[in-house]
């Protein structure tokens, strides 16, 4: 990401416009560009959320599935012994 130096785009500006227009424009895309830092700081926090979220619903289905699987086998076995027992 390229850095922005606001006081390098207020001279260039201030050249070609007079002093207030030209610091008022560099004002004003420090402004966004520190909206935009904070906002990419916000996404990189929900990111990592997200991240842990996923993280641990993988092992909550991990656990639920070999629930499952264990209930399964205690009903195949049980079937089996209730066909072979006749």
């Amino acid at each position: 990401m390229a850095i922005v130096n606001t006081l390098k785009i207020y001279e260039d500006l201030r050249t070609k416009l007079q002093d207030e227009p030209a610091k008022a424009i560099a004002e004003t895309i420090e402004r966004s560009l520190e909206e935009y830092r904070e906002n990419q700081k916000e996404f990189l926090v929900t990111k990592t959320e997200f991240r842990e979220t996923i993280a641990n619903l993988r092992a909550e289905l991990i656990k639920w599935m070999f629930i499952f699987w264990i209930g399964q086998i205690g009903v195949i076995t049980g079937i089996l012994f209730a066909y072979f027992k006749k």
